[in-house]
């Protein structure tokens, strides 16, 4: 068979590409068992790279090629770095594409049999048999780096997964699972976003960069706040269990933390010229998007809503990212702010509060309800127990008026 007759066999199988993909996969699925503990985006990205293989190699083997070229080989060792910092074990991956390349072969033959000739054959099993020793080396090399850089700075690698995290690089539970074995940590999972910085008067503050910039080792980072400094914070705290993660991401502290060590965390801020903002515990997958609330809140909050601890919470960060077109949403404003006052048990509280709110004296909502001023202004200090929010004070007002406004 001439090139043009490998052409048309090699057009003919790429376009039965995913069923030749699905039982490649299939393969190395039944015949390595870690692949088997694979969740569903992981398979995912098994089957993309076997596409990409079956797809090159088709491609190679039409064009008479010796092997793999250099920027394969390449691509390859990112895909070993990949795979150390997703924890699978590199003999795993190695046996899986070995496994996978025999099943390549075999199912190539068994299509086109009735066209291939001898010489086909030999040519696609040597070109195949050639590339599986350049992957097995390439995917080693890289795997070997990645692991060697994991082992050699933990802390810059904790740093680097808590930086994925916040950019929502990792997108999966099994994901993060992987990646926190292999760097032998136990992140709370829920936990609670912490953001913090430095109050504007406690120091001198550099010119802040760009939103989104790298830790403070890398470039484009923001002297305000320092790794050592940052790391004091932790100092400061006795986890009860689950491992604390901490970055610095655009001149800010990023602390990821247990719900039990948040009060922890206030209290050590509360003490300290800094300002921050806490929310409520949320899932590691989630933590993209709730970086972006408590980073946008501490740059956009007037100074009178820090308080006294110079601290915001969920509500807070809700509200003003309400205001100035955030990540959030009406009905998430109403739940963060109002809490508890959104059930049946304590409809009597919010009722209070809206009244409060639209007559503007405790003497004339009482008149307004029917209740004497002593039992309205009880009400009030439930409220202010249940939500955390005083509604006498100018900013936590704002902020319960504002969720009050929002329907139903």
């Amino acid at each position: 068979m001439g090139r043009e007759e490998r052409a048309l066999v090699g057009a003919e199988l790429s376009r039965d590409r995913a069923a030749l993909v699905d039982r490649i996969v299939a393969e190395v699925y039944e015949r390595v068992p870690a692949y088997q503990a694979l969740h569903e985006s992981q398979l995912a990205e098994v089957r993309a790279i076997a596409a990409w293989l079956v797809t090159r190699s088709l491609e190679l083997w039409v064009g008479g090629a010796a092997g793999l070229a250099p920027e394969d080989l390449e691509r390859l060792r990112g895909v070993g770095r990949a795979r150390a910092a997703d924890g699978r074990s590199i003999e795993a991956v190695v046996r899986a594409h070995r496994v996978g390349s025999a099943a390549a072969v075999r199912l190539v033959a068994r299509a086109s049999a009735d066209r291939l000739d001898a010489e086909d054959v030999f040519a696609l099993s040597e070109l195949w048999l050639t590339a599986v020793d350049q992957i097995s080396e390439s995917l080693s090399v890289g795997h070997t780096e990645a692991a060697r850089l994991l082992d050699t700075d933990v802390e810059r690698a904790r740093r680097a997964f808590l930086d994925d995290l916040l950019i929502g690089r990792q997108s999966s539970r099994g994901a993060v699972r992987d990646r926190a074995r292999i760097l032998g940590i136990t992140p709370p999972d829920p936990a609670v976003p912490v953001v913090a910085e430095p109050a504007p008067d406690a120091v001198e503050t550099a010119p802040r960069p760009a939103p989104g910039a790298g830790t403070v080792a890398g470039p484009g980072a923001d002297p305000t706040v320092s790794v050592p400094g940052a790391m004091a914070l932790l100092d400061l705290i006795e986890p009860t269990g689950a491992d604390p993660l901490l970055t610095t991401r655009s001149g800010r502290a990023v602390l990821l933390v247990a719900p039990a060590d948040a009060a922890q965390v206030g209290a050590v801020l509360g003490a300290r010229p800094w300002r921050a903002c806490v929310l409520a515990p949320r899932a590691l997958t989630g933590m993209s998007a709730a970086y972006r609330l408590a980073d946008d809140a501490l740059e956009t909050a007037p100074p009178h809503a820090f308080g006294a601890q110079g601290v915001l919470g969920e509500a807070d960060a809700c509200v003003l990212a309400l205001l100035n077109g955030g990540p959030t949403t009406p009905d998430a404003v109403r739940r963060a702010a109002l809490g508890p006052l959104l059930t049946d048990a304590n409809a009597h509280l919010l009722e209070t509060l809206r009244a409060y709110f639209r007559a503007g004296a405790a003497t004339t909502a009482a008149e307004a309800l029917h209740v004497h001023p002593q039992t309205l202004r009880y009400r009030l200090r439930q409220v202010r127990e249940l939500t955390g929010q005083d509604p006498h004070r100018p900013w936590p007002r704002f902020v319960l008026e504002t969720a009050c406004a929002i329907a139903p």
